[in-house]
């Protein structure tokens, strides 16, 4: 009886304790939200030490030198004003940001620069495990042997960031100058601008080592290099990787085999899915394919080559057969021939043709498609990404046949432009006062634009509400002098006399962009009476 009495008599105590606990934890919860440094903490990684998952870490601009451990937590470590202002220099101590978090765990780190990093793996950035989020980052300046960006078996995203200027401080390995991603694993490497890094080995762009199944998507990767006796001077997949790789410009790589993709895949695996991808004007072929590639599929590709090397090569390590090759723009501009190795020419075969693709204006960057680039609409709609590498969609009818075909390449042609120009035009003074007979100067100013980014612009006609001539008593004749229609005229003279009324001088100018839609403005100037 006894006994019964104290555990009732116990009973709103262990309650009351127990709802105590919860009323802590959440007061506890709500109320450390965000860290900021330098306001609140000295360091960036004093405000992680201090913070829990959940919470968010505020850097405003400065340049703080220290390297940064999330120890697994899932916060958010972020600057309030982006890489430009806001820098993480690694002083050459070790790796600048490590993040390593558990399944349950989503860190972000974003809008830092990251520099000055010294390691064998992720100099720059190291992440391992769980689904951080890499982002908005500028990773330059690293000294690295293997990935100035690194994730491990990992559930990453990389999206977002500038990735450049990273140098090896070893030889050999698995390789990666901007990015290595290793061991089993789905990262997403996606719309990053990659660019000027060096390898100690594979990869100068990305290195795929063992990989798993990551997606490498809508990335410029430009000017890296592999190793002397590397190969991937864009990507380079080795072992166990399975890759989706879509919707990337590769171009101006370097490697002495394959110097936009290589890849050597073992026995057992699929090895890559490369579809809709531009690569071009590398050193080196723009696609090195070996290994047990039977299954791997080059889609929907743009690949150019301008030298004596074969621009798709082909080897035979293990195994005589080539990879799936469908739906390509296979161009070699030099005296080099297209297909090398085992590969046999495929042009004309299985929706593959030979012909220059007609970039905009690759001399400066731009890779995109001209509308009559015989890449449009030469593509396999089964499997091609949703979107080109600028967001737009796929597939479009580009050649205007009533039938929308995914386009060769990263990039998709829209249909048939039906969109005028805007145009506007003011004229300055809108008024001519007194109306004292004389001429007098107007100029127009105007604003032109179009979504081709061209656009023509004239002068339709300039017209009065009232005759040149025969209004009465001091009436001068030429009215309208120094105007040129049919010209881009934005200057004349008009002058200064009504009858009666106001007089209202209107100027018609006309817009013209490449597929000839128009559009046109109107501005008045006015004789007032008084």
């Amino acid at each position: 009886m006894n006994s019964v009495r104290r555990r009732v008599r116990w009973l709103p105590i262990v309650i009351l304790s127990a709802m105590f606990l919860t009323l802590l934890q959440v007061e506890g919860a709500a109320a450390a939200t965000v860290l900021r440094v330098p306001q609140d903490y000295l360091t960036i990684q004093a405000a992680v030490d201090a913070s829990i998952p959940g919470d968010t870490v505020l850097v405003s601009p400065g340049t703080f030198t220290e390297l940064v451990d999330f120890h697994g937590k899932g916060i958010t470590v972020e600057s309030t004003d982006g890489p430009a202002t806001t820098i993480i220099d690694g002083n050459q101590a070790g790796t600048v940001v490590t993040i390593s978090p558990g399944p349950d765990q989503a860190p972000v780190l974003r809008g830092f620069t990251i520099r000055n990093g010294s390691g064998t793996f992720g100099a720059g950035i190291e992440t391992a495990g769980g689904p951080a989020l890499v982002e908005g980052n500028r990773v330059t300046g690293n000294s690295t042997c293997f990935g100035a960006v690194e994730a491990t078996s990992s559930t990453a995203t990389i999206r977002d960031n500038v990735i450049s200027g990273n140098r090896p401080n070893c030889s050999g390995g698995p390789g990666g100058g901007g990015v290595l991603l290793r061991g089993d694993g789905t990262a997403t490497v996606s719309d990053n601008v990659i660019t000027g890094n060096v390898s100690s080995a594979d990869g100068g762009g990305i290195a795929l080592f063992a990989a798993g199944s990551p997606t490498i998507t809508g990335n410029v990767i430009s000017n890296n290099s592999a190793a002397s006796f590397g190969a991937g001077g864009g990507i380079s997949l080795v072992n166990a990787s399975n890759a989706l790789i879509t919707n990337n410009v590769i171009v101006g790589n370097t490697s002495a085999e394959g110097g936009g993709i290589y890849w050597l895949v073992p026995s057992g695996y699929s090895g890559p899915t490369v579809m809709n991808n531009t690569v071009a004007d590398n050193s080196g072929a723009a696609v090195f394919a070996d290994g047990y590639d039977v299954a791997s599929r080059l889609v929907n590709n743009i690949l150019v080559g301008s030298g004596a090397q074969a621009v798709l090569e082909c080897g035979s390590f293990n195994d005589p057969n080539p990879p799936v090759i469908e739906y390509n723009d296979v161009f070699n501009a030099g005296s080099g021939p297209r297909y090398g190795g085992i590969c046999t020419d495929q042009t004309g075969l299985n929706g593959n043709i030979s012909a220059d693709p007609l970039f905009v204006d690759p001399a400066t960057g731009n890779y995109h498609l001209r509308a009559s680039s015989p890449a449009v609409d030469s593509g396999l709609n089964a499997g091609a990404p949703a979107t080109d590498i600028d967001g737009d969609p796929r597939p479009q009818d580009g050649n205007g046949d009533g039938v929308s075909v995914v386009d060769m390449g990263a990039d998709e042609v829209g249909g048939p432009d039906s969109t005028p120009p805007t145009i506007s035009c003011t004229a300055t003074p809108a008024t001519l006062s007194p109306a004292n007979h004389r001429l007098r100067p107007v100029h127009v100013d105007l604003s032109a634009s179009d979504n081709s980014g061209s656009v023509t612009v004239i002068l339709v006609s300039v017209t009065s509400s009232q005759p040149d001539s025969g209004l009465g008593g001091g009436d001068m004749p030429n009215d309208i002098q120094g105007w040129t229609p049919g010209t881009d005229d934005r200057d004349g003279l008009l002058r200064a006399e009504r009858f009666g009324t106001t007089r209202v001088y209107t100027l018609t100018y006309r817009a013209t962009d490449p597929s000839g839609n128009t559009g046109t403005c109107q501005t008045t100037v006015s004789v007032l009476q008084g």
